[in-house]
């Protein structure tokens, strides 16, 4: 069933084209994420669609929709960000409206909260459409993908990992195609400077002829010239004829080279041992034992209120590290950014890197060329955010703290960063709620849960494996199981079993379950 369909879909903005889709629609059963870099105007389709600007979209709708719009962060009317979400997602649920459109509505939750939300909606709604930057939501909540570029929609029948996956295979077929098309050239190149060769040593005569002779040796020569030149002209307009195809770029096949990385003479960066955190009286956690071994990729996560942006302030405040360990620490607040500087004058700064590396970096996370003599002042929130990292990562610290980075990136460059993060040789503690962020970049783990800081050495995708089960606990599934096909035994009729006895064991496990819940 079509629940709407739009046609002609344009908008301009300042003279710059945003999108100009010829048809798009929805059905009944589509669970759609909407994807694009930050500035490819995913937010504004949304409000096209809904008639929220000022243009007057060529929309027919068969349902009624709603839209929940992207709610900035910070604390506002006593709410926090999360709260405000959960607010709106809340009142959300309540409409039930058949289809829905989502402007980011993961921001500011916990993985908890994020996981809870997937279940809900999955549950409750066969139709959407879904902006958002979380891949494992994107994974577990959708199943086809429109990605927006260069104004354009392109629909992808697949889940993230699908269209991830496609877009590679996409990249491969292009790399493909290019060599090919090298190969062909350098071909057809060879083969017609062989015969441009050829048709220069055919102008003279063999020496020793007569008159006639030679006047026969020199038009057959010239025959043979022409059509050696023939061949030669053929080759030549074959090569212009040959479809051009550009090399395609991948910033993530450039290799960053680290030599200017001084490594730290030490086995850890930080150890913790029986501390706890406080936020002004009131604890939040303890600290059994925590360690920070050097060069380790450690993720700190926990669900929101827990404390870790307070643990962050915390070992930046009373670890005191000395002045040979160089810390650099990325937090939210980009209010000190020097913006009369250009965008390389401030990544390079003071940075050990040569200015190839430092342009690389600035390049995988979409700075380019043209980019480089930006003033601050003129960049986007998402624009800012990125330069910052980029300035962390030139300066080549021993240690990084990174608290929230993927925030306000889109996913081209949350995937980038996660290449450079991965690539980085020093120490790296980051703060991030994007679950696929972490699973990739993280072989360690602190967890803050019920009050207590837990170091697990290992991946997100080892500590979510199930964890074997203590004897006792097998004990009881055992009983449990026994105590389930008693009481079904007891239901049916059969006249050859002793229902006396069944009824004896019955209650001896039910005593014993009873027993173990004490």
């Amino acid at each position: 069933m079509l629940y709407m369909r739009a046609t002609e879909v344009e908008y301009t903005l300042r003279d710059r084209m945003i999108f100009s889709i010829q048809d798009l629609s929805i059905h009944k059963g589509d669970r759609i994420g909407l994807v694009g870099r930050n500035g490819e105007g995913k937010t504004l389709l949304l409000e096209y669609l809904m008639g929220k600007l000022e243009e007057e979209p060529n929309t027919d709708w068969w349902v009624e929709a709603s839209l929940m719009e992207q709610l900035p962060t910070g604390k506002e009317n006593g709410l926090s960000g999360g709260e405000k979400t959960l607010q709106q997602l809340d009142r959300m649920f309540e409409e039930r409206t058949p289809l829905v459109f989502l402007d980011e509505p993961t921001n500011n939750l916990d993985w908890r909260q994020i996981e809870k939300l997937e279940q809900k909606l999955v549950a409750e709604f066969s139709t959407y459409v879904i902006v958002s930057h979380d891949r494992a939501f994107l994974d577990r909540t959708c199943d086809k993908i429109w990605e927006l570029e260069g104004g354009r929609l392109t629909s992808f029948d697949g889940n993230y990992t699908f269209y991830e996956e496609t877009k590679k295979q996409q990249r491969l077929e292009k790399q493909k195609k290019y060599e090919q098309y090298v190969q062909e050239k350098k071909r057809l190149e060879e083969r017609a400077r062989k015969k441009n060769d050829q048709s220069k040593h055919m102008r003279k005569p063999p020496k020793r002829m007569g008159n006639s002779e030679a006047r026969l040796g020199k038009n057959k020569a010239a025959s043979k010239q022409k059509k050696v030149e023939r061949v030669s002209k053929t080759l030549e307009r074959r090569i212009d004829r040959l479809e051009k195809v550009e090399k395609p770029f991948d910033w993530s096949q450039v290799k960053m080279t680290h030599q200017h990385a001084q490594p730290v003479a030490r086995r850890t960066i930080a150890s913790l041992r029986d501390e706890s955190v406080y936020a002004g009286e009131k604890k939040l956690f303890d600290i059994p034992h925590a360690v920070i071994p050097t060069g380790a990729k450690l993720a700190l996560i926990g669900g929101n209120g827990t404390g870790k942006t307070t643990l962050i302030q915390y070992l930046m405040r009373e670890k005191g590290w000395d002045d040979k360990m160089d810390v650099a620490y990325f937090h939210q607040d980009l209010a000190s950014l020097p913006l009369e500087k250009t965008v390389y004058e401030y990544a390079g700064e003071r940075s050990p890197l040569e200015e190839s590396q430092v342009r690389t970096i600035l390049g995988r996370l979409n700075f380019f060329e043209e980019d480089m003599n930006k003033r601050i002042q003129v960049l986007s929130g998402g624009e800012r955010v990125k330069l910052a990292i980029a300035r962390l990562l030139t300066r080549m610290a021993h240690l990084l703290v990174l608290d929230e980075p993927t925030n306000h990136l889109d996913l081209g460059a949350i995937e980038a960063l996660e290449t450079l993060m991965v690539e980085y040789p020093g120490t790296i503690l980051f703060v991030s709620h994007d679950r696929t962020f972490v699973e990739r970049i993280a072989d360690r783990l602190w967890i803050i849960d019920q009050g207590q800081l837990t170091d697990f050495d290992g991946t997100l995708k080892e500590w979510q494996q199930p964890k074997p089960k203590k004897a006792e606990e097998y004990d009881a599934m055992v009983l449990e199981s026994r105590l389930t096909e008693i009481v079904s035994r007891l239901s049916l009729p059969s006249p050859h079993e002793d229902k006396a006895e069944l009824e004896q064991e019955y209650q001896e496990i039910l005593r014993k379950l009873n027993e173990r819940r004490k």
